[in-house]
């Protein structure tokens, strides 16, 4: 069966037929098509019909949006500098992935960080 297209009901179906035949794990596409059921459904309604825990649905949710952030991809934008700042700041991220960032200027430029983390 496509997942991708999956109404509620299908998928209530088939997570019935799963745990009728003691299936205790769920194949990583159906849960996708369940995340993206809640993009139409509210999550509580979801979780409801389908019996799933909201918290194990919510951990399915922020892992799949982890993994996706792991993909992105970094592209060096250099400004030309007129002069050096004598209040220049140089910040560097990286994560265990070989997820790296640099961020090089004065030092005003940490005005702007919070708003990257805003959501």
């Amino acid at each position: 069966m496509n997942y991708q297209t999956a109404t509620l009901e299908e998928i209530y179906s088939i997570l019935k037929q799963l745990r009728n035949n003691g299936a205790r794990k769920f194949p990583k596409e159906l849960w996708d098509s369940i995340i993206r059921l809640t993009e139409i459904h509210p999550v509580e309604h979801v979780c409801q019909y389908l019996k799933i825990q909201p918290a194990y649905l919510k951990h399915k949710k922020c892992s799949k949006e982890a993994s996706r952030s792991q993909n992105l991809d970094f592209q060096e934008v250099a400004l030309p500098i007129d002069r050096i700042y004598s209040d220049t700041v140089v910040i560097e991220l990286s994560s265990h992935g070989n997820l790296k960032a640099k961020i090089q200027g004065p030092l005003s430029c940490l005005n702007y960080l919070s708003s990257l983390f805003k959501e």
